[in-house]
């Protein structure tokens, strides 16, 4: 065995000791458990469930903070393409990669005009 593969085998060992005896530590050094009534009911901290669960939640938010983290990445990906391939402009070879860069654009702002228009279809 080469010595990169010791080091990750003694690594993985002394990952593997830590967890069981930090599990075992606990058990034996930690507080006892309390069990009580409202374990059982909705919410375990004490607090009394009153009313429906049902309401109508804006997420809207969280849709517009998605479409940010879609385009972001989408914007990751285009500049480590440019850098990675700038080389083939001057080899003449940019015209494939550059259609499969434009088809994955195309693909994703299909994929973001979808979300942002809402939960109808696509085609309608």
């Amino acid at each position: 065995m080469d010595a990169a593969t010791e080091s990750f085998l003694v690594f993985a060992v002394l990952c593997g000791v830590f967890a069981v005896s930090s599990l075992l530590l606990n058990r034996m050094l930690g507080a006892k458990r309390v069990l009580s009534y409202l374990q059982d009911t909705t919410y375990e901290c004490g607090e009394e469930a009153e009313g429906e669960a049902q309401i109508d939640f804006p997420s809207h938010h969280y849709v517009y903070a998605i479409v940010f983290v879609a385009v972001d990445v989408m914007g990751f990906v285009l500049a480590l393409w440019a850098v990675s391939l700038r080389a083939l402009v001057f080899l003449n070879e940019w015209i494939v990669p550059t259609v499969i860069v434009g088809v994955f654009t195309m693909i994703a702002m299909i994929g973001i005009y979808y979300v942002l228009r809402g939960e109808k279809s696509l085609w309608v």
